[in-house]
């Protein structure tokens, strides 16, 4: 391979983490060059920590490995999130004798001045403070204006209601929170009780992470309420799931706050966004996010005692556009 093979193109590293791919693909896209979404599967040896993996293909399958291995050109610019495509980054940067930019979403668990920029959430607490570091508040995110018009044309006859609309978007249990039963039960009788009194419609939304039964009780409790309401499970919609149209139609949102991924994207409409949280489904990671944005007036606090949601006026948050900004300017593209 000649030094010079480096093409004027964005590499998406994309493993099989939706989150990790939501992120890349949406700063790939405010970059502004052409991008290409390279699949990235891991080996077991991807488990072991970064420290011994450092800028080898070791954590990677064979198929892949040999991909990266053999490549006829190298990119201008790659993208990875997450801890396991790191080392891919540096191997990339070091055979292309660094002319390849390598960008960093989320802490990758190696030395961070090995990378041109690195994007870590503000609500990760780190000790570095280098020129190559930006901090992000909460997730950067793929949604775009124009993706939110096209899904609504897609879900129109779907979502046609007249009434206002409040979307509720459910997370789950992660590594260090749990959801339970009974804040569930008072984020579906809260948000049903408020559409009664504003003749709303509740748009019901669950994700990945909501467990069969959280999914169950929130249909049972649904069923009972006496509202107007659509709920959408997403283990039966999530081929053809009607998100991104409901975060175009709905005119309030209330988002469980173990999600970072969906109030970062809620916010991002610049609609009014409430974060409910309730017991141990947030962890102090999340809470501080959470007055992020309020400080911010990016999203508010759910009321679990009120009745009815305001028209707040919120600052729309866009982290993706404003990240590339600075990131064109530090790389020079």
């Amino acid at each position: 391979m000649k030094e010079s093979s480096v093409k004027d193109e964005i590499w998406i590293l994309s493993d099989n983490r939706a989150g990790n791919y939501s992120q890349v693909l949406g700063l790939a896209k405010e970059l502004g060059i052409n991008y290409k979404i390279v699949n990235i599967d891991h080996g077991p040896f991807s488990l072991l920590p970064n420290l011994f993996l450092r800028s080898s293909l070791v954590g990677l399958n064979k198929t892949t490995k040999d991909f990266i291995k053999n490549l006829d050109y190298y990119p201008k610019v790659a993208i990875a999130a997450g801890r396991r495509c790191a080392p891919i980054l540096l191997y990339l940067k070091k055979k292309s004798l660094n002319r390849t930019k390598i960008i960093q979403i989320m802490n990758p668990n190696l030395d961070f001045k090995k990378f041109d920029c690195l994007i870590i959430p503000l609500h990760d607490k780190i000790k570095y403070n280098g020129s190559n570091l930006l901090r992000s508040v909460g997730a950067i995110t793929k949604v775009s204006d124009s993706t939110i018009k096209y899904e609504v044309s897609k879900f129109s006859s779907e979502l046609n209601s007249n009434k206002k609309k409040i979307a509720v978007f459910i997370g789950g249990d992660t590594k260090k929170t749990k959801f339970d039963r009974d804040s569930l039960k008072l984020l579906i009788t809260n948000c049903s009780n408020i559409a009664k009194n504003i003749d709303a419609q509740l748009l019901v939304l669950t994700s990945r992470r909501t467990s069969e039964s959280l999914s169950k009780a929130a249909q049972n409790i649904l069923s009972n309420s006496g509202c107007d309401y659509k709920f959408y499970d997403y283990i039966n919609i999530c081929k053809n799931n009607p998100y991104l149209a409901i975060m175009g139609v709905a005119d309030y949102f209330i988002v469980s706050g173990d999600s970072v991924s969906m109030i970062s994207e809620a916010c991002g409409t610049g609609k009014p966004v409430y974060i409910f949280d309730n017991n141990n489904i947030s962890s102090k990671k999340h809470r501080i996010f959470h007055h992020q944005l309020l400080s911010m007036n990016c999203a508010f606090t759910f009321d679990k005692k009120s009745n009815i949601l305001f028209e707040q006026k919120t600052n729309k948050l866009n982290e993706a556009k404003r990240i590339s900004l600075i990131i064109k300017n530090i790389l020079n593209i």
